[in-house]
């Protein structure tokens, strides 16, 4: 039986991925910082609650996450990481110590923890390891610069790890644009926002293409390459 392991197993996107490979009849060891909330999605999509093992557990908590991976005994198919906090920039800036948190969840612990559960993975060629980042760590703004550089560290090692397992491990870097999720109901233009259902099946292709990176919504794609070629002078006077 095929095992993923999911990080962030509350959001949308995770239950909507959830969905697409339930079908598929595979089994799922999901960490989400709440269990019953995770339980009560499943049972009411009529998902038989045999097929996941559940951790209720904080990313903070980095030194409890590595002990309950290394518990685990089975190899896993593929590593699905959909956890984050966006966090808030300006109280960041005046308190260290919620800067550090950002960094730690957006990035520190998050490649950590990827590192330890690669010795998990199946060996075959249908291995894979997909992790969202985001649009902000493809050029630094004020309004979310830890964000932004968190982001920006973890897209930065997920092309190492590329590298270093080319040919062994299929990794896939999500960049996601606006999304329309319960904790995020933006109200911009249609075309930025794409919804869970969509962006869960743009994923789910990229993996099984073996894609390296997948922007979940090609607009977004084309906004930052214009906005990467702005020179750094004109770039810190923006007000975006």
């Amino acid at each position: 039986m095929k095992k993923i392991l999911i990080y962030g197993g509350t959001s949308l996107i995770s239950i909507e991925l959830i969905k697409i490979y339930f079908k598929q009849n595979y089994e799922f060891i999901v960490f989400t910082r709440n269990k019953e909330n995770f339980i009560s999605r499943i049972r009411k999509l009529d998902l038989d609650e045999k097929k996941f093992e559940l951790f209720e557990l904080d990313l903070s908590n980095l030194q409890e996450n590595l002990r309950l991976i290394s518990g685990i005994k089975t190899n896993i198919q593929g590593i699905l990481w959909i956890a984050g906090e966006t966090g808030n920039a300006i109280n960041e800036f005046q308190d260290l110590n919620l800067a550090k948190k950002n960094i730690e969840i957006n990035f520190l612990h998050p490649a950590l923890i990827i590192c330890k559960l690669i010795s998990k993975l199946n060996t075959d060629q249908e291995n894979f390891i997909a992790v969202v980042t985001s649009v902000a760590g493809l050029r630094g703004r004020k309004k979310n610069f830890f964000y932004g550089s968190a982001k920006s560290g973890m897209i930065s090692f997920l092309s190492g790890l590329r590298q270093k397992f080319s040919g062994q491990i299929n990794i896939l870097t999500i960049i996601p644009g606006y999304m329309s999720t319960e904790k995020f109901d933006l109200n911009a233009s249609k075309f930025l926002v794409t919804s869970p259902e969509r962006s869960a099946r743009i994923i789910y292709n990229a993996i099984n293409n073996k894609k390296e990176i997948v922007f979940i919504n090609f607009f977004w794609r084309v906004i930052m390459f214009f906005i990467s070629l702005i020179p750094e002078k004109i770039f810190k006077k923006l007000n975006f």
